[in-house]
């Protein structure tokens, strides 16, 4: 089992050893420049023999120059990047995939990525393609969900069959969900600072030459060859800081590989799918020719860069497979002529996937089960099974043609959305082409979908809004705030939990995120947390009578003295609190979800309503929430 939190504070505590290690970096190289312009200034006759290694008479100005070209090179490439992954895929020049794409590769991917999303219960990240690519590789980028993006080469579209792109897929997905992907954006700022000492230097090189040639200099300036000399010095220290940034980051970064590794093998329930994508890599290598191959190397799926075992951020390739499956690399030495057979063979014995797979898929479709399984509490946070999977497989299944249709354009997902309404409401066909009586045919296209999605199960309801979201991010910010405004009217002031969740999720992630820079316990949210787990009550199975005291025995060991009173279920208090509840600390974020599945296994039963305020609770909490579709009750008279 992988621990969802406890790899968030692995992250938190690696991205500040790693900053810390970053900032010695920096003086080391202010320290190692201002030597040298020491020496400068006594060979020169600038400095009277008072001055030291440490501070001479050009101190001031190295150090300040050092810091100058650090701080700015650092915020220049953040304001380059302030979007998040967008403002870097295109940066880097990458094709964005249209949902609509008629390509069968990339909608291949589109499948895989709409399936781990759904799975992991995260919205799914903007997908782009390096088409000009053609070795095997893949990164993710952003500094949250709303703005990540999907980056893979054209080689691995052209060399990984379905699975081996899911496992490497699932393998990006872990480093969404663990915290990996802000930390690599992040550095991309860090160590844009520290290569521009040693631009500086080359500047100084050329410009040296060229007013060398020229005889631009004033006569009382210092000869040429020592302006080129000091280039040279300056470029050399510049890159020595780079060489020990690359070697705390390859540090980290190999660690983080292995973990994420792990997670995609545990997702895909298919180590030999990974492993056979990482065979493929050492066929056709992993080595990118963009300019940007550089930055991009402690992002990418495999090594991006030609690098010294030391200074290289991932573990050898053949590592990794024999970490992932044991037996791999002897079965393709043995059986490279034969490989169909291996295949074959390892379904029949070793895989996982057989028996196992099978027993999860009866288990996911089932139509009904009442009661929760005992492991349903914050582990199931960002643990990530074969079985969510197939979850995610079964709703592409169920849906119609037409609502698949649909969702390949923002027009469509829109409709797609009002349709979803207009089924959990029976609201007639009047009402639809009342309400948008100056738009007919998206009126008509609401009322068909709303057909389709009468026989579809109950439970996919939110994962559809899930699948929407995604499209619904092409509106520009204009239309999202008229879309915002219709559905909120369309909706009405009566919701159902249904109706609360859509908008919270939709929300979510079309109005921008506020930073968060202080997060705090759980402790000082007493009052939203007591909300919530009021909230999960009055959807429960409990009579009204009795919650009250089974409020005070779940909320008692948390609080103690300090419990606040049961308050009332209103949807306006409890959006409210939920805003608040996103200031949680990682500890105090597994407290409260501990807190909410104990609530709701309180009666033994994990309703459709109370699941779809826990996925919600999870989705603004940034915890992934699997699907959990084979434990759900569905209400015959839903509240």
């Amino acid at each position: 089992m992988i621990d969802f939190f406890g790899r968030q504070q692995q992250a938190r505590s690696a991205t500040r050893y790693l900053l810390i290690y970053l900032v010695l970096v920096m003086v080391l190289i202010a320290v190692a420049v201002n030597i040298f312009f020491y020496f400068v200034a006594v060979l020169t006759g600038y400095d009277d023999g008072q001055g030291s290694w440490l501070w001479h008479v050009w101190s001031a100005k190295a150090y300040g120059a050092t810091a100058t070209l650090i701080m700015f090179g650092s915020l220049v490439e953040w304001y380059l990047l302030r979007e998040g992954g967008v403002a870097l895929a295109n940066m880097i020049q990458a094709n964005k995939i249209d949902f609509a794409t008629k390509d069968p590769q990339q909608q291949q991917l589109l499948n895989v990525c709409e399936e781990m999303a759904i799975a992991s219960g995260m919205a799914m990240p903007s997908l782009y393609v390096l088409r000009d690519e053609q070795t095997i590789n893949a990164f993710v980028a952003g500094y949250n969900l709303q703005d990540s993006i999907l980056v893979v080469t054209q080689g691995a579209l052209d060399y990984l069959d379905r699975d081996e792109l899911q496992g490497v897929i699932g393998h990006e997905y872990s480093h969404i969900i663990n915290g990996d992907m802000r930390l690599n954006t992040y550095l991309l700022s860090i160590l844009a600072g520290i290569v521009n000492v040693g631009q500086a230097g080359g500047y100084l090189v050329r410009m040296s030459y060229v007013g060398y040639q020229k005889e631009l200099r004033p006569k009382e300036a210092l000869p040429m060859p020592i302006f080129y000399f000091a280039g040279l010095i300056v470029l050399a220290i510049g890159y020595i800081g780079v060489f020990f940034a690359r070697l705390g980051k390859a540090a980290i970064s190999r660690s983080r590989e292995n973990l994420a590794d792990a997670a995609s093998v545990q997702f895909t329930r298919h180590p030999q799918a990974l492993a056979s994508a990482l065979y493929k890599i050492s066929q056709h290598g992993s080595v990118l020719q963009h300019r940007y191959a550089e930055q991009l190397s402690h992002m990418c799926f495999a090594d991006s860069l030609l690098f010294a075992p030391y200074l290289a951020s991932h573990p050898p390739i053949e590592q990794r497979i024999n970490t992932i499956y044991p037996s791999f690399l002897t079965r393709m030495k043995y059986r490279a002529d034969s490989k169909k057979e291996a295949t074959q063979q390892q379904v029949k014995t070793n895989s996982p996937i057989d028996e196992e797979g099978l027993i999860a898929f009866s288990s996911v479709i089932a139509p009904e089960q009442d009661l929760i399984a005992p492991s349903m509490s914050s582990a199931k946070v960002g643990e990530l099974q074969w079985q969510d999977l197939l979850s995610a497989q079964y709703l592409h299944q169920q849906l119609a043609v037409e609502v698949s249709r649909s969702l390949q354009s923002y027009q469509g997902a829109k409709a797609v959305i009002f349709a979803l309404v207009a089924q959990q409401q029976d609201k007639p066909a009047a009402f639809v082409l009342a309400f948008f009586a100056k738009q007919q045919v998206f009126a008509q296209s609401i009322i068909q979908l709303q057909q389709y999605l009468i026989s579809t199960d109950q439970r996919l309801a939110l994962p559809i809004v899930e699948l929407a979201t995604p499209r619904l991010q092409l509106l520009v910010e204009q239309e999202r705030i008229v879309f915002l405004s219709e559905l909120r009217h369309f909706v009405g002031e009566t919701k159902t939990v249904f109706e609360f969740a859509l908008l919270a999720l939709i929300e979510q992630q079309l109005i921008k995120a506020k930073h968060i820079f202080r997060q705090l316990p759980l402790n000082r949210l007493a009052e939203p947390c007591a909300q919530l787990i009021a909230t999960l009550l009055n959807y429960g199975a409990h009579p009204k009578d009795s919650q009250p005291a089974i409020y005070q025995q779940l909320m008692q060991p948390i609080f103690n003295k300090h419990t606040p009173s049961m308050p009332q279920s209103q949807f306006k208090l409890l959006a409210k609190a939920l805003r608040q509840l996103q200031y949680l600390n990682p500890k105090a974020k597994q407290q409260l979800i501990t807190l909410a599945a104990a609530t709701i296994q309180s009666d033994g039963i994990l309703h459709r309503a109370e699941y779809e305020l826990l996925r919600v609770l999870a989705a603004l909490l940034a915890c992934p929430m699997p699907l959990l579709l084979g434990q759900i009750h569905v209400d015959r008279n839903p509240q």
